[in-house]
């Protein structure tokens, strides 16, 4: 955090409130970087604890009601402050604590590293920085038929926090500008919730260093963060095609495939402009030399995810060329109906790429 943005966040505080340094659960040193500001919306309790020595000890609490052990009313004293809470820590995100043990080689235990973020959350609700449904719903003035919309169409998300959907504050926040902010949430849909929340509000590398919520209000760097945005979200998502020879039986599951290519691209994408995209797209394509394609292939068109094993067969095709003239049977993913399609290609001898772009730019007209 630089000194704009610090003095930014600090102008939004009661002038009068105590600052606070917190370290964010890592042995933050001497070069470590104020991370974030928290202003909690209520006062914290301000302990002065005497000891005999004449030390005075000080402790401040979020819990107004309770006193900690060893609170004497006679000689202690407790007062009800505002506070600023900074945050340092050496380890931004998620994302920086598995890189950056795959760096030094420590072993990654994922059961501590889900329980550090646990208590992240569990410290940001306490802070306000994250928001319980009631309170995010009177912050935005919307009801919970309104919320519900807006989660449906990825304006807003939750993220659980001990079974409980919590809400970033971020989004009904006023200092930033909620309609782009939106927008580039709508966008980031596809990834995990938690890498969201992760990227909107940490520094990023790609973006110079910036975080994506200031790069909100001018609009240079609004349209940077949108194409962006649209970059990072695609790699959570891999279409790919597959073709076979179907002039004999077909054993998918041991033939090798004439010819496979495939291409990182929003899910969300109509499923034939994606596999329009992985036939048209350089990357990954084999084999290198593309073959004529047989009077009979069966085009299989297939979705991975970042994150889960196996792949999501969404259309199956079955192609059969004579001549010029190319009949396709489509079968979607589903119980969906298989839905007969005849064009007429360029040539009687296509290659196998030539066939699969004819058929799947014909597709895409007609949804």
């Amino acid at each position: 955090m630089n000194v704009r943005e610090l003095m930014s966040r600090l102008r939004q505080a009661p002038g009068g409130a105590t600052v606070l340094c917190l370290q964010n659960h890592c042995g933050a040193d001497e070069h470590d970087m104020v991370r974030e500001v928290l202003i909690p919306p209520g006062p914290w309790l301000h302990e002065r604890q005497r000891r005999p020595d004449g030390h005075v000890v000080r402790r401040f609490h979020q819990r107004v009601d309770e006193r900690s052990e060893g609170f004497n009313e006679a000689t202690d004293e407790s007062s009800l402050e505002r506070v600023v809470i900074l945050l340092v820590s050496n380890a931004e995100s998620l994302e920086h604590t598995l890189v950056e043990s795959a760096r030094t080689g420590r072993t990654i235990d994922l059961k501590v590293v889900r329980a550090k973020q646990a208590q992240r959350y569990r410290d940001m609700l306490s802070y306000g920085k994250l928001l319980s449904e009631e309170v995010f719903r009177s912050r935005l003035s919307v009801s919970e038929k309104r919320l519900s919309k807006m989660v449906e169409k990825g304006h807003v998300f939750a993220l659980d926090v001990d079974g409980h959907r919590v809400y970033p504050a971020l989004f009904c926040d006023s200092r930033f500008n909620l309609k782009r902010l939106w927008k580039v949430a709508q966008i980031l849909v596809p990834a995990p919730a938690t890498l969201r929340f992760d990227l909107l509000t940490h520094q990023c590398g790609a973006l110079l260093d910036q975080v994506p919520l200031n790069l909100l209000e001018d609009d240079k760097t609004y349209r940077e963060l949108l194409r962006f945005a649209r970059g990072w979200t695609a790699e959570f998502s891999r279409t790919a095609v597959k073709v076979y020879d179907a002039t004999g039986p077909v054993d998918k599951a041991n033939a090798v495939p004439l010819y496979s290519c495939a291409v990182e691209v929003d899910p969300r994408v109509l499923i034939w402009k994606r596999a329009l995209k992985a036939v048209r797209s350089p990357g990954y394509q084999m084999p290198y030399e593309i073959a004529v394609s047989p009077a009979t292939v069966v085009i299989i068109v297939e979705r991975a995810t970042a994150g889960q094993a196996g792949t999501e067969v969404e259309a199956h095709l079955m192609c059969d060329l004579d001549g010029r003239t190319l009949r396709a049977t489509v079968t979607p993913a589903g119980d969906a109906p298989a839905i007969e399609h005849k064009l007429k290609l360029k040539s009687k001898h296509p290659s196998v790429t030539d066939l699969c772009d004819a058929v799947f730019k014909a597709l895409s007209t007609l949804e």
